[in-house]
């Protein structure tokens, strides 16, 4: 599975990118943290990506923890959960995988209008068809994003659509 580092702020300035161009307002992120994660410029990082799509900084929260964004449109909400994609072992990137999972259940605290996201670099496709059945996605209204980094490009799955080999 390995491929090259994909860094966690990557994968949030990407669905951020496609929840505006899909008429979505951001209201809050949580900035990546951790060992051989420089916080500070992620944040100006995702700042800067935010003001060139036009987001005013004053408009949305940056949390400690939490869901790593939060957007809404209308009665609407998305709570997304990112991951990277690290440069150790496999069993890593599985154990990173399934504390993925874990948060987006932990997400789901009302029925009416919520979806859930989980976004992963490309390379966790074949975790997510192994490990996250399509009848959870379904009950819970999970939909996965997939981040391509080599293209900056998000292909993004319903709950009732099936991932592609």
């Amino acid at each position: 599975m390995q491929a090259q580092y994909v860094p966690e702020i990557d994968v949030i300035i990407a669905i951020a990118k496609w929840l505006y161009a899909n008429g979505w307002t951001m209201e809050s992120f949580s900035i990546p943290s951790g060992q051989k994660i420089d916080s500070v410029n992620s944040k100006i990082k995702l700042r800067i990506e935010l003001a060139k799509l036009g987001i005013e900084d004053k408009s949305i929260r940056f949390l400690p923890k939490g869901e790593d964004i939060r957007a809404r449109e209308g009665n609407n909400l998305w709570r997304i959960e990112c991951k990277s994609l690290g440069t150790g072992k496999r069993s890593t990137d599985r154990n990173n995988f399934d504390r993925a999972v874990a948060s987006c259940i932990s997400y789901y605290t009302q029925r009416e209008g919520l979806r859930l996201g989980l976004a992963l670099p490309e390379e966790y496709r074949d975790l997510i068809r192994d490990r996250l059945p399509q009848a959870l996605r379904e009950a819970i209204n999970l939909w996965v994003f997939i981040y391509v980094s080599s293209d900056d490009f998000v292909a993004v799955f319903a709950p009732d659509e099936e991932i592609p080999s």
